[in-house]
């Protein structure tokens, strides 16, 4: 358990999850704009799989979010059209 943390502040541990996540879309954003050296470094700043597996899915979770609101579908049916998506990206069929 950690020390006390000043009233409303956030718990360390989810702001390091939250920090993950914009790393995580800065590693899209410099891939998307060609920058695979900077996507590489920003991939080496994470301490572990984990941490760039929690911030991953925080970032996707918060996408997928925003999708839905701007499209007025549910989450689950965002969540399938990206399996199909997905799907269609790679070849993998789904389970």
């Amino acid at each position: 358990m950690t020390g006390p943390r000043p009233s409303g502040a956030p718990p360390a541990q989810l702001v390091q999850l939250g920090d993950a996540a914009q790393r995580v879309a800065g590693v899209l954003a410099a891939r998307s704009r060609g920058d695979a050296e900077g996507a590489a470094a920003l991939l080496q700043t994470f301490p572990d799989e984990g941490a760039l597996a929690g911030g991953a899915m925080l970032l996707a979770d918060l996408v997928l979010g925003v999708h839905a609101s701007e499209t007025g579908r549910s989450k689950a049916e965002c969540v399938q059209d990206l399996a199909v998506q997905i799907e269609h990206a790679t070849g993998a069929a789904r389970p």
